[in-house]
């Protein structure tokens, strides 16, 4: 299973994100209620590795059409701003 990329993520003052890019290595989605995005870190500081372009490792929204067994199954996610907190916007229900 090849995981799923991040094509955009609008979270400018996430410690990962740099130009519209998540360099997270792998991110987790989900707080069981909500397709919020555990991996954001509000901070001054740069984290991740540029050279990748970041990618889902866990998802636990299992009512997410995309979710099989808490790994999402999408071709790729968009992360963005929904109710001012970060979520990914790809999440659709089943």
């Amino acid at each position: 299973m090849q995981l799923p990329v991040i094509s955009e993520c609008v979270a400018e003052s996430c410690a990962y994100n740099h130009d519209h890019t998540c360099h997270a290595v792998a991110i987790t989605v989900g707080d069981v209620s909500d397709p919020v995005c555990d991996t954001f870190m509000d901070a001054d500081m740069e984290g991740g590795e540029r050279s990748v372009t970041g990618r889902v490792g866990a998802c636990k929204m299992a009512d997410c059409r995309h979710n099989t067994g808490l790994e999402c199954h999408a071709p790729s996610i968009t992360v963005g701003y929904e109710r001012e907190q970060v979520d990914c916007l790809t999440y659709a229900r089943a």
